[in-house]
């Protein structure tokens, strides 16, 4: 019934009945082609209807000033702040590897973006088949920048996208200038609570976090400087040591500042308070630990700026 009531949805959206053309289908009527992880597909010159599939392509979307019609349901603790109200505003089309494919076809979008993550890669027939699918490459030593990059592609704003980097690196110069020496004194580990059952991770230097303290000019500790690049080390709550010769440690939290994914835990151990990070206050928290959008990257920098001028709340 499912698949007979999705093929109803596709039937109507492809045609409008009244042999007029709507001023949303005169904006389909020029293309571009793009360049996605499934090869080049055509997509809309000025796409009016984007659903978005993945939060890196949602936050980038609104970044960039477009409003998607749909997007997906990343759980509402983990939307950065100045993303919520949009968020909280706009229909939900998926929950993780959960797609609602007949809430999308509802939708009428010309055009769906996403990431190519495994559940979504899966998906992508499906999706292509009710819009053109543009999903970035995915890759666990891409840096951050390659998503919000392609998204803005894909929707035809790189001017504006241009404009954001601008931005980006005027604020690593600004705060490499006024804390220059401060960076290079100090030693970050970056961590988050980890999904496996009494383990956090330990991120390395090539994480988001990770390339943005490199950007300011920041130095690691120990343990964030031997994690391999491209993967997370999961560690024992117990192994609170591993961060002892850390100045800073910085880690994840739910939008309204809260630790997030247990790592509480970890900081309810008397090794970890013991710790010097954790004895001097410099144990940093942010929202915007996954940054998928330069407006995320510029709220990494600026904790990382508080923090260092002794403003950790």
């Amino acid at each position: 019934m499912a698949a007979a009531a999705l093929a109803l949805v596709l039937a109507a959206c492809g045609s409008t009945g009244s042999g007029t053309a709507s001023s949303e289908d005169a904006g389909k009527a020029a293309t571009r082609v793009v360049a996605t992880a499934n090869g080049k597909v055509t997509v809309p010159a000025h796409p009016l209807r984007i659903v978005s599939v993945h939060s890196w392509s949602t936050e980038t979307l609104l970044d960039l000033g477009v409003k998607p019609v749909g997007m997906e349901d990343s759980g509402e603790t983990y939307v950065p702040p100045r993303y919520l109200k949009s968020w909280k505003a706009t229909p939900k089309v998926a929950t993780g590897a959960e797609l609602d494919y007949e809430k999308i076809a509802e939708l009428r979008p010309d055009l769906i973006v996403g990431v190519d993550v495994p559940y979504l890669s899966k998906a992508y027939k499906k999706l292509s088949a009710i819009a053109p699918t543009a999903f970035a490459p995915f890759s666990e030593t891409a840096g951050w920048t390659a998503y919000p990059d392609a998204t803005a592609r894909f929707v035809n704003r790189t001017t504006q996208m241009a404009a954001l980097k601008k931005k980006y690196e005027d604020r690593i110069a600004e705060v490499r200038k006024a804390d220059g020496a401060k960076l290079a004194d100090s030693h970050w580990d970056v961590i988050q609570g980890g999904f496996d059952n009494g383990n956090y991770w330990i991120y390395s230097t090539a994480s988001p976090v990770g390339t943005i303290l490199s950007e300011l000019g920041a130095g690691f500790a120990s343990a964030t400087a031997s994690a391999a690049k491209g993967s997370t080390k999961s560690v024992s709550y117990e192994r609170a040591d591993l961060l002892k010769d850390a100045d800073h440690v910085i880690y994840y939290t739910n939008n309204d500042g809260s630790p997030a994914n247990n790592i509480q835990k970890l900081f309810a151990l008397q090794a970890f308070k013991e710790l010097p990070a954790a004895r001097k206050k410099q144990v940093v928290g942010t929202a915007d630990f996954l940054p998928g959008s330069y407006e995320d990257a510029l709220g990494v920098i600026d904790s990382v700026h508080k923090a260092l001028n002794g403003h950790t709340g």
